[in-house]
């Protein structure tokens, strides 16, 4: 009996066998990085950055692209810093209209998009902050914003971001999110997202992750998306986004960048804000938030 056990085995074993074809790393491609958000904020600067993908495997800074040729509509972008690009000042995009974007790098390299900015799909009137806890789940404090304002009666699409005294929170961190719960109708004190303030976030990110004081200054920004800029930025979350983007280079993601070897995206964003000073860092969640006194 062994001796029968034996033979079929290996047969077994020769006929579930599959080549297996595993790439190394030094079988890796690099891809030119396009990021380009504008907006019709003329007293922000508006910016194109370029930079290279590095490996999966790779733990180092991505290489930026110097030296490259950009303009928006004929307007030329000045180098600022190696591989950062900007708009001349007072420089702002305007809702409706069509903006073309063209990146020549200086090995002949060409890449191109065109998108059309969004009308703004929300008005916002206001932003409030209530204490929302401290030291739990391992996040030093926490603050809940509100806002108060009126959404268009279509679908739209928004990017959330949040500053103290100027000091934005990076990109990776910013929320995405459409406006179903709200569609159409008149704000008043939702509850949009949220300020996680650590020392750790603080010592690697800046003042947008300080412990609210009296006399601080919070702004929320929201940012309207067209539909397909909201799937690149769903998509991305999914990979993995740090900053630059696309670093290390995410699978599959969506791109409007025309080009060979290229990703990220190209945006043209209206922006609506608002602020509100601190008064009382621990002012109570329900007293203010939800009746308003």
């Amino acid at each position: 009996m062994k001796k029968l056990i034996l033979p079929i085995l290996l047969l077994l074993l020769a006929a579930c066998t599959e080549l297996v074809d595993l790439r190394s790393r030094s079988d890796y491609r690099d891809y030119l990085c396009v990021q380009a958000i504008l907006t019709d904020r003329a007293d922000q600067p508006q910016r194109v950055i370029l930079s290279r993908t590095v490996s999966y495997y790779e733990d180092e800074d991505l290489p930026m692209v110097a030296g490259a040729s950009v303009s928006v509509n004929g307007v030329d972008f000045t180098e600022a810093i190696p591989g950062v690009y900007e708009a001349p000042e007072g420089y702002a995009c305007t809702p409706g209209e069509t903006y073309r974007l063209q990146v020549d790098l200086p090995d002949g390299t060409h890449c191109e998009s065109e998108t059309t900015m969004p009308v703004p799909g929300f008005r916002l009137d206001a932003v409030d902050y209530a204490y929302a806890g401290n030291k739990a789940k391992g996040i030093d404090s926490l603050w809940t914003l509100a806002i108060w304002g009126q959404d268009a009666p279509t679908d739209d699409y928004y990017r959330i971001t949040v500053g103290v005294n100027g000091s934005f929170y990076p990109f990776q961190l910013t929320e995405t999110i459409n406006d179903k719960y709200f569609n159409g109708n008149e704000v008043k004190g939702f509850l949009i997202t949220t300020l996680m303030q650590t020392a750790s976030m603080r010592k690697r990110y800046g003042d947008c992750f300080k412990y609210l004081e009296t006399g601080d200054v919070v702004t929320l920004e929201a940012l309207t998306l067209d539909k397909e800029y909201y799937d690149f930025l769903t998509a991305l979350a999914f990979s993995g986004v740090s900053i630059p983007i696309l670093s290390p280079q995410p699978a599959n993601v969506p791109t409007n960048i025309r080009g060979e070897h290229v990703l990220g995206w190209f945006a043209v964003c209206p922006v609506t804000s608002a602020s509100v000073t601190v008064d009382d860092p621990f002012r109570p969640y329900y007293r203010r938030l939800l009746t308003g006194s």
